[in-house]
């Protein structure tokens, strides 16, 4: 049966000589993978490699198979031709790296509207903003919201944040903890009104150990999510 509904593109590998198959998260659908023939060959054809960069936002066509099959993509349209995402070097890697760490995510099947409306309206912020440096930071902190392991805020500044057990506190339960700037950075941000021009990670440092913190929060708590290969370019780009 032929369906139709929103994509966002989070990478593909290549299939045979000419083909690939696509990595998607769907409005509708959840996460979705697609066969496309022939788009690396030289003859014309309808849907060009060009169309597929990371995160990009599709309208699409397929034919829904049933879940353990892949589906073959007939047609592509995309919805917000990016301006910035794809030309600008550091919105560039910081795309690669999202789209990397979406498709970790989404080996788990998550189908949530509201969520693929949160990724949408994030993307189009990141392509209209002038300065996004702390974008992936923020993001990923919003997404536990929608994922249910969002960490518990506390009006009282302590010393620990608890990883596994997701709570601030003086003593940690577990031994998986971090302390110091970090802390209160995480503290900041959960405490005020989620904003992406939020200016509390205003240096590499600061950056760079919220990421480091945030990969481990994940790792515990998403089975199967490993830390994406990306994070050293990422980490380059802003040091």
């Amino acid at each position: 049966m032929l369906v139709n509904t929103e994509a966002i593109i989070l990478g593909y590998i290549n299939y045979s000589e000419t083909s690939i198959i696509l990595k998607s998260y769907t409005k509708e659908f959840g996460s979705k993978s697609f066969i496309i023939r022939g788009v690396r060959s030289k003859k014309k054809k309808k849907i060009t490699l060009g169309q597929l960069q990371p995160l990009t936002i599709l309208d699409i066509d397929f034919n829904n198979t049933k879940p353990e099959k892949l589906s073959y993509l007939k047609s592509i349209k995309i919805i917000h031709p990016f301006n910035s995402i794809n030309t600008k070097i550091s919105k560039i890697n910081i795309s690669l790296f999202l789209s990397e760490f979406l498709s970790k995510i989404f080996k788990i099947d998550i189908t949530n509207k509201e969520l693929y409306d949160f990724i949408k309206k994030s993307l189009l912020w990141f392509d209209s903003a002038e300065n996004a440096s702390n974008f992936h930071l923020l993001f990923i902190i919003k997404l536990t919201e929608f994922l249910g392991i969002m960490p518990k805020y506390s009006e009282i500044q302590f010393s620990f944040f608890d990883i596994e057990n997701g709570v601030f506190c003086d003593n940690p339960i577990s031994q998986n903890y971090v302390e110091g700037e970090v802390v209160i950075d995480l503290h900041k941000i959960l405490g005020i009104k989620f904003d992406y021009n939020n200016s509390v990670l205003n240096n590499v440092k600061q950056r760079r150990n919220m990421l480091n913190f945030l990969i481990s929060y994940y790792e515990y708590h998403v089975g199967g999510f490993k830390k994406p290969k990306s994070i050293e370019i990422l980490n380059e780009i802003f040091s």
